[in-house]
């Protein structure tokens, strides 16, 4: 009885105890999700940068083969003609970009009163009317989820700096993808690094292969959704397909929030060209999930939807708009590694399919050396 009496437990620090072993497993908890936010911050700006720096190494190298130009003339003509594009294509469309937006946002106030107006004409319309916020409400919560989505980026570098390293560690990866892939493959052990090589060219095959793909759809529905939606009669059709193919990098998601503003202002207009236009932004979706998706995973990357979703969303969760954005590059990248790893390498299973593998081989195998 004595020893029971005098046990741990029935002590009267016994509680205080746990308590404090409670707090400090929260604390070291909360210091490790602290931790992996900062980490995850700054593998995401690392990843962007390799994108375009895949991005430029793949049109220098194209304009290197086509051309017999040097390949570091080639990639100082390839940043002079995107950073040429990009301001000359502020510089043509912003005059219209722009009053389209000073528009937009004047009209938005009559837009909404007009569509409420609609809205209780309807039977049980004002019912919908109570369950739908209020522009100033409406306002606040983006507010609220913009701050949140750019949080990540912006807490820690901010989001000019950010740019800034994209643009620098990418010029660099471009200029020098030797020295890149060499010190990656040193990172592994000296038996492995053959097979790290491979990998390193398969990515770097299915991520080029993937960018050309999503701009090249990009610049498509942009431009047939401006026609389009000119075509139909909505007003401010540049803006709208400027949106459209802008948001088509973000695959799944971004065709839905592109619609919404179109077919928005569409209603205003007339019931009837609202309908047109969600027929519209239907043809065009089947035009980039029937054709344009196929013609480039037919040759470069095959992902799943599934998978593909659930990135998203996870990505989403994490980093906002920015893990939205990296989701889909971020799940081919998964890809490869676990076909080439684990299912080949760990399990024995060489029957998958992996796009490149074999141009990756045998380009290790004739240069060693060569990225």
């Amino acid at each position: 009885m004595s020893s029971l009496s005098t046990s741990p437990d029935n002590s009267p620090f016994s509680f205080p105890k746990k308590v404090l072993t409670i707090a400090l497993v929260v604390v070291l908890l909360y210091l490790f999700y602290t931790v992996f936010r900062m980490a995850f911050e700054v593998f995401l700006v690392f990843f962007a940068a390799i994108l375009f720096g895949i991005f430029l190494h793949g049109v220098s190298q194209f304009i290197h083969r086509h051309t017999k130009m040097p390949y570091t003339w080639a990639l100082v003509l390839t940043c002079l003609l995107f950073f040429g594009v990009l301001i000359g294509g502020l510089w043509a469309l912003g005059p219209s970009l722009s009053s389209q937006s000073d528009q937009l946002q004047q009209d938005l106030p009559q837009v909404m009163a007009s569509l409420k107006a609609q809205i209780a004409a309807l039977p049980y319309g004002q019912k919908l009317l109570g369950q739908i916020p209020s522009p100033e409400e409406w306002v606040k919560s983006q507010d609220s989820l913009m701050t949140n989505a750019f949080s990540l980026f912006s807490s820690t570098f901010g989001i000019l700096a950010n740019l800034l390293i994209i643009l620098v560690i990418g010029i660099y990866v471009a200029a020098s993808p030797q020295s890149t892939t060499r010190g990656l493959v040193r990172l592994v052990p000296f038996s492995r690094r053959t097979r790290a090589t491979e990998v390193i060219h398969v990515v770097r095959y299915t991520l080029w292969g993937w960018l050309k793909g999503t701009l090249f759809s990009m610049l498509i529905i942009g431009i047939v959704t401006t026609i389009g939606l000119m075509i139909i009669g909505v007003p401010m059709s540049l803006l709208l397909g400027v949106l459209a193919g802008i948001l088509e990098f973000i695959p799944n998601i971004g065709p839905f929030i592109a619609s919404a503003p179109a077919v928005l202002l569409a209603f205003v207009q007339k019931p009837s060209m609202a309908v047109t236009v969600i027929f519209f932004f239907i043809a065009v979706q089947s035009l980039e999930g029937y054709v344009l998706t196929p013609m480039v995973q037919k040759k470069v990357i095959d992902l799943p939807p599934i998978l593909t979703i659930m990135g998203q969303v996870v990505m989403g969760l994490i980093a906002g708009i920015w893990g939205l954005l990296l989701a889909v590059p971020m799940v081919a990248l998964a890809m490869v590694l676990v076909k080439m790893l684990y299912i080949e390498d760990t399990l024995g299973d060489y029957g998958v399919d992996v796009k490149g593998e074999e141009e990756a081989v045998k380009k290790v195998k004739n240069q060693p050396s060569e990225v």
